[in-house]
């Protein structure tokens, strides 16, 4: 994405670190490659091992049949095939059987999942390898979802001060919101029309808890956080009929709901995009639950931008689920693990994880029965440490909000006698030049990611909040500091944070039972509105183990070897993989009422939902 002046101040880090990323190669080597589902989940005819060269840069898997590059030497041209890694489900299997009882069972396997009931089965040479590579791609996916939440808090910061109503969408959700959206639950998953259904913790309960809480010791602030729920229907009904109809899924938690950066600078003011990751359930018979995600496009009102509707859509899912520090202030520093703009650096690359950090984490005792939801948080608690160490190596421990230039108020602020229209954005908006340590495809090492500096984090995104007196506390102070969590007299106390492989879960959310990672490809609204969810819950079952497999051929390689001939790399085919659908940008239009930009590329091919593309587009919904 090209950055110029009329990106808005807050956007520009963002989007320099998300061109950093993008261009970042994580792993690479060469391992044996088997296509063992298709999107329904049958059995691909050719389940054969294929020796790969591999390069993962960004979330965009590059792969080289290892034979055609021995054929082509020095000079020749071969073209990658492309798997985007995005929205994947990795699991490590301790054991795969073999078709022939003489041979003994495969060790060192990744099985990926990355649309639909797809699966792929990577073979590595040593343990050590699969470890590399597994926690490369478990990086990327981490470094990825934490820059869009971070694009999400740069996005409410630089635009949000240009709505009049701000204060009105950020008040806390004390009624349901009620809205038609576009829906896809899960990766490769069609889009259906729905109506939404957000209801917020009973206000009743809600005021109950913050009563009791009043009474606590200040040391003391161990109240349960109340969640409500947000429920689909396939059609809207009036009054307590809605109550009494049966939706078709729910969620039920969340962990994580951020706004997605849709590809083009062009489309951010239209764009309603947004993806919920949390426990979801599939109301078939019986019901089911499970991790998954699911992504949402809230349609636009008459006289309303796409910008405005996201937001009116997001700040009541954070109160329902008591995300970023909502239902109070929502967190703006860069220390906290709460916060959107959590481990935003300023002067330096973005990510203080390395590759050898993660793998420690998959080699940690009971890592194997984590969650995506509890590998989020481990993978965040460890970025605070590495935060922390930098800061100590440095000789400085920066604090937010511990001078006043240190951050920016979301409203008029104690000193302006005047009132003045609300404001957010960057305390410093100008950011280094200096150049990543991303590994460029132009001279390929392999990549250790960050390295630790002395670089300090930037001041915190400008606390987002109400304009009311009460709100001038800053309520970000982070708990990796170990301070106690400022009270807000309103909304009460900001909640507080609080070596084995063997059957390990997937990474990515695991596919819901009934509706997530559904093998069917992207459809027109009534065939995707007339699926009833007993059909879905067909179409998407629990991954099974895979079946035995063929004998694989003899590695010709060492997992760090080098073609004799640089691979052919096409960073516009690299992009393109990870690029929306054709599919997704006529929803997007249908949703925020617009006409797609002639200049936004997507070719037909990219109908196909982040499987394997011989060279083609290959769209990230």
């Amino acid at each position: 994405m090209d950055i110029n002046e009329d990106t808005i101040p807050e956007l520009q880090p963002i989007f320099t670190f998300l061109n950093s990323h993008a261009n970042k190669l994580y792993q690479e080597g060469y391992f044996l490659k088997l296509d063992d589902q298709n999107t329904q989940g049958k059995p691909n005819a050719d389940r054969t091992w294929t020796e790969c060269f591999a390069q993962l840069v960004g979330t965009v898997l590059s792969l080289w049949d290892a034979a055609e590059l021995d054929a082509a030497g020095e000079d020749g041209e071969i073209l990658p095939k492309f798997i985007n890694l995005t929205d994947a489900s990795i699991k490590m299997i301790e054991s795969l059987p073999t078709r022939s009882n003489d041979e003994q069972p495969l060790q060192n396997i990744l099985s990926i999942s990355t649309a639909g009931r797809n699966r792929y089965l990577l073979h590595f040479n040593s343990h050590h390898s699969l470890i590399q590579w597994t926690a490369g791609i478990r990086l990327a996916i981490f470094e990825h979802s934490t820059l869009q939440e971070a694009y999400t808090g740069a996005l409410i910061a630089g635009k949000g001060k240009s709505l009049n109503n701000i204060n009105l969408i950020m008040d806390r959700s004390r009624f349901k919101t009620e809205e038609w959206v576009r829906v896809r639950f899960g990766a490769g998953v069609p889009w259906r029309r729905c109506w939404c259904v957000i209801s917020p913790p009973d206000e009743k309960e809600y005021q109950k808890a913050q009563k009791e809480m009043r009474k606590k010791s200040p040391y003391d602030r161990s109240t349960p956080v109340l969640k409500g729920s947000i429920k689909f229907y396939d059609t809207k009904k009036d009054g307590k009929k809605q109550k009494k109809a049966r939706p078709i899924a729910t969620i039920t938690d969340a962990y994580s709901s951020y706004a997605i950066y849709p590809q083009a600078k062009s489309l951010i003011d239209a764009s309603t995009l947004l993806k919920i990751e949390g426990n979801i359930t599939i109301h078939s018979e019986p019901p089911s639950s499970t991790e998954g995600f699911v992504f949402i496009m809230p349609e636009t009102h008459p006289a309303v931008s796409g910008f405005e509707m996201l937001l009116r859509f997001l700040f009541p899912t954070w109160d329902t689920f008591a995300l970023y520090g909502r239902p109070g202030r929502l967190v703006a520093s860069v220390l906290d693990p709460r916060s959107l703009m959590f481990a935003m650096p300023k002067h330096r690359r973005y990510g203080y994880l390395e590759i050898l950090d993660v793998s420690g984490l998959i080699l940690t005792e009971g890592s194997s029965s984590w969650s995506e939801r509890e590998w989020r948080k481990q993978l965040k608690e460890l970025t605070g440490k590495r935060m922390n160490a930098v800061d100590e190596a440095g000789g400085t421990r920066q604090r937010s909000g511990s001078k006043r230039s240190s951050r920016l108020s979301f409203g008029n602020g104690t000193s302006s006698p005047v009132p003045a229209k609300p404001r957010v954005g960057f305390a410093d908006d100008a950011i280094s030049n200096r150049s990543s340590r991303s590994m460029s495809l132009g001279a390929p090492n392999r990549s250790e990611t960050a390295p630790v500096t002395t670089s300090r984090p930037p001041p915190a995104l400008a606390g987002l909040g109400l304009n009311k007196a009460n709100h001038a506390r800053n309520s970000s102070d982070p708990h990796l500091l170990g301070h106690a969590p400022p009270r807000n007299e309103d909304r009460g106390y900001d909640s507080s944070y609080s070596n084995s492989y063997n059957n390990s879960p997937a990474r990515g959310p695991t596919p819901v039972k009934g509706i997530l990672r559904s093998g069917t490809q992207s459809s027109d609204d009534d065939t995707a509105r007339s699926t009833p969810a007993r059909d879905l819950e067909n179409n998407v079952r629990s991954m099974e183990s895979p079946e035995p497999v063929a004998a694989p051929p003899a590695f010709n390689y060492g997992p760090q070897s080098k073609p004799a001939g640089k691979p052919y790399h096409s960073p516009d085919l690299r992009r393109a993989t990870s690029r929306l659908s054709n599919t997704t940008l006529s929803q997007l239009a249908k949703a925020g009422g617009f006409a797609t930009p002639p200049d936004d590329r997507s070719e037909s091919s990219s109908e196909r939902r982040s499987g394997e593309d011989a060279a083609g587009p290959n769209p990230l919904l």
